[in-house]
Order: C-alpha cells, then structure tokens, then sequence
C-alpha cells in the first residue's frame, strides 16, 4: 500500500505541491489574523509542524523507495526512470517553510523592516522555491535512448554513448543509490553545465540500481535492441529478462 501512496505522490506531483502552497498560505493567513497573543503557539503549529514530518518522509523515502521499473516513453523515444516522490515530498515541506518566512519577511516589511535588508531575504527564499518546485515537476534522472545514456540534472546533464561504454559488464551498481559505468571512450562523453557526479557515475534516484544495471548492460550488449528503446514491447522484454 505506501508503495501506491509513493507512486501516487510521484504521479500526481503538480496536484501535491498547488495542495501544500494553498495550505501553506492560508496557515499564513491565519497567523495574522489571530493576533499578537497566539503568536509563539502559531509560529511553531505553522512554521515547524508540517514541516518535520514531510522532510523526514523524503529522507526516508530517497534511502528506502528504489522500484524495479522504468517508464517507456515511445514519443522521444526513451525509457526514463520513474518521478522521484522523494523530490515531491521534499518540495512541498520547503513549501511550508517558504511561504512561512515570506510571510513574515512581508509582515516585517509593513512593521518597518528595512526594505534593503527584506529584499535579499525574498528574492533568495523565492529563487530556492523555484528551485524546489523546477527539480520536483520536471523529467530528471537517468533516460535510455537509442544513441546512449543521459543523466538529467535541474543545472546539468551527462551524455554517455553506448559506444563509449566496455564491451565486459559496462555497468555495475554500487551501492543503492548509486550506478558506476565503465567508459572505455571518455573522449565521447559529454558533460553540460553544473552535474553533480563524475562521468562514470549515475544516480539510481527512484529506481533500483540493480534493474538499472540490468537495463543499460542489456542494451550495451545487444546493440541490435537499441532502436527499440522506447516501446512498451521492449519494456516488457526487459522487465521479462531481469527476471530470469
């Protein structure tokens, strides 16, 4: 049942994050609505409660949730790792807390906060929300296409052909979290803008290293697969065959 409620958060993303900012907001509204005396009991309900527990579940979450599953994306056409809910739930607890220190960065403002001091703090606090909200909602993570490998980061990407890749066990996972790859043509990786990582090493964020593993050594060794990537057809065949 939490893997249903985890993919269902993935899946349902856009609706999870609108849900989180209106709460947040109207809790914001209701702060300073109630007044100066329940000011300390209301900035801990609002400002730290629904907070913890959503951070906490993203940690547990990115640590724990690792299916064995890639979407088939025939349009592209490529097999993407699923959206990561660890993401998600991350994003809508900074969300509370977003919305809660610009509501009172706002109000500070209206109480003579100097505007030199309060603009910073907004513009900052506003660009780590995008921020939060750009990685949640957007395609990241590792993507199987015909030509080779791409590892999609909010700030940069990793371009590995599979012709750059060792014809012996090209990948290996390892650890959980985490797929090495061995390049045997680094001079045709391609590496733009600011990537986390080296250019051998993948993340298995949302997906299980091991099925990773399975898929990029199975079309690294059948190159007569690869124009297939995409379909469901060869999804199935390779779900089929990491089961054997």
């Amino acid at each position: 049942m939490m893997i249903n409620i985890l993919e269902w958060v993935a899946r349902r993303r856009v609706a999870v994050l609108v849900v989180s900012l209106s709460v947040a907001v109207l809790l914001q509204v209701l702060r300073h609505t109630a007044g100066d005396g329940h000011s300390l009991r209301l900035d801990l309900v609002i400002g730290v409660l629904p907070v913890l527990p959503l951070i906490l579940c993203a940690a547990v979450v990115g640590r724990t949730f690792h299916p064995a599953k890639l979407i088939a994306r025939p349009e592209v056409p490529a097999l993407d790792v699923p959206a990561n809910p660890a993401v998600v739930l991350g994003s809508a607890g900074y969300t509370f807390f977003a919305v809660f220190l610009l509501g009172a960065t706002t109000q500070g403002l209206v109480t003579g906060l100097d505007f030199a001091f309060a603009a910073p703090a907004l513009v900052i606090i506003g660009g780590q929300l995008a921020a939060f909200w750009w990685a949640a909602l957007g395609r990241y993570g590792v993507r199987l296409t015909p030509d080779g490998i791409i590892d999609r980061q909010v700030y940069g990407r990793l371009f590995v052909p599979w012709e750059a890749l060792a014809t012996v066990e090209p990948a290996y996972p390892r650890d959980a979290h985490r797929v090495v790859l061995r390049v045997e043509r680094l001079d045709l990786v391609r590496k733009r803008g600011f990537r986390a990582g080296g250019r051998t090493l993948l993340p298995a964020a949302g997906v299980s290293a091991a099925f990773l593993t399975h898929a990029i050594n199975q079309y690294a060794s059948h190159p007569e697969s690869r124009p297939a990537i995409g379909s469901v057809t060869a999804l199935t065949h390779l779900q089929s065959t990491s089961q054997r």
